[in-house]
């Protein structure tokens, strides 16, 4: 015997709740299988033939670093190569006519470019060399790890380049600054993170070799510790299943039916005595979901029996997370 009741939108809320789950690596746990954190070095030659200098970069997949290099220009710098404020374009008001051709264009005026990926609604400045044979360090986090972004100001990196030490953390609008270092003020900027791609790149200081450094030396690599936190959207869903005082007052529980043999040997199902009267009050203990083709997708126990009142409506919430 079954027991259903269709559900409505009003029974059904969907809640979205972000969760954070911090991390931190040190030494070889950096490039551990169930890690994957990749570091890359990037350098420009700026002559024809390219090839001749791009050596291989990386700790567990291998790159090059010319390609590391332009990449990084590309998708994070390209607008920034001339300001670090943010190289400016003309641009011209428009004043509608009646018809196009009567269209009137006020200008030019110059306003900035904000194609790569800006981390905030503040002005930002980047510096990005350009000079032949520069270096970058570019640390790749994969997104098993960070989910759909680093929560801000959460990034923070630790290195002993040999000479001196360095301490990097994110400000929160996608700047890598120094702080307690010596020889470097407190919130110099020595590169961008970039929160929804898991990637940090370092453009001025010792950093930039970093990525040369740890691919040739395991000591350098031991020296490396990275901590950040991963944000990632789950949504909490409630159903609300709500049984009226006149609804289910029957059990589908097997103790009470009696098994009997009838007049002709069959199997008669017959119910107890106790199940049939009207003081009769069955307990619910677990709750089904199912879809519309009846296929069950989620089962909800209760922590103890309840009864079904006769006198009130009965509601049960039940919620998962997805």
């Amino acid at each position: 015997m079954s027991a259903f009741k269709q559900l409505t939108t009003r029974d059904v809320t969907i809640a979205p709740f972000s969760a954070n789950k911090g991390f931190n690596f040190s030494g070889s746990a950096i490039t551990a299988s169930n890690v994957g954190i990749d570091i890359f070095q990037g350098v420009n030659p700026q002559i024809s033939t390219m090839s001749e200098f791009s050596n291989p970069t990386g700790l567990i997949s291998t790159q090059n670093t010319t390609g590391v290099y332009n990449s990084a220009k590309q998708l994070y710098y390209s607008n920034f190569l001339l300001d670090s404020k943010g190289d400016t374009v003309p641009t011209a008001s428009l004043l509608p006519g009646v018809l196009p051709s009567d269209n009137i264009a006020y200008g030019p005026a110059n306003a900035p470019r904000y194609e790569n990926y800006l981390q905030s609604s503040l002005v930002q400045s980047r510096n990005f060399p350009t000079d032949a044979g520069v270096d970058i360090t570019t640390v790749s986090i994969p997104q098993k790890l960070y989910g759909e972004n680093i929560v801000p100001t959460t990034f923070k990196l630790n290195y002993f380049s040999g000479v001196s030490t360095f301490y990097v953390i994110d400000d929160g609008e996608g700047n890598l600054i120094a702080y307690e270092m010596v020889g470097i003020p407190t919130g110099t900027i020595l590169g961008q993170i970039f929160y929804s791609h898991g990637i940090a790149v370092f453009t001025t200081s010792s950093l930039t070799v970093m990525g040369d450094k740890v691919r040739v030396s395991s000591l350098a690599l031991n020296s490396i510790n990275i901590s950040f936190s991963s944000s990632i959207t789950i949504y909490e869903h409630q159903y609300k299943c709500m049984i009226s005082e006149n609804e289910f007052g029957y059990s589908q529980n097997p103790s009470i039916i009696s098994s009997s043999l009838d007049l002709t040997g069959s199997q008669n199902d017959v119910y107890y005595d106790f199940a049939t009267g009207s003081y009769f009050d069955p307990y619910i203990t677990t709750v089904g979901l199912y879809n519309e083709n009846s296929d069950l997708l989620a089962v909800a126990k209760l922590s103890y029996p309840t009864p079904v009142s006769k006198f009130c409506d009965t509601t049960i919430l039940v919620n998962f997370d997805t």
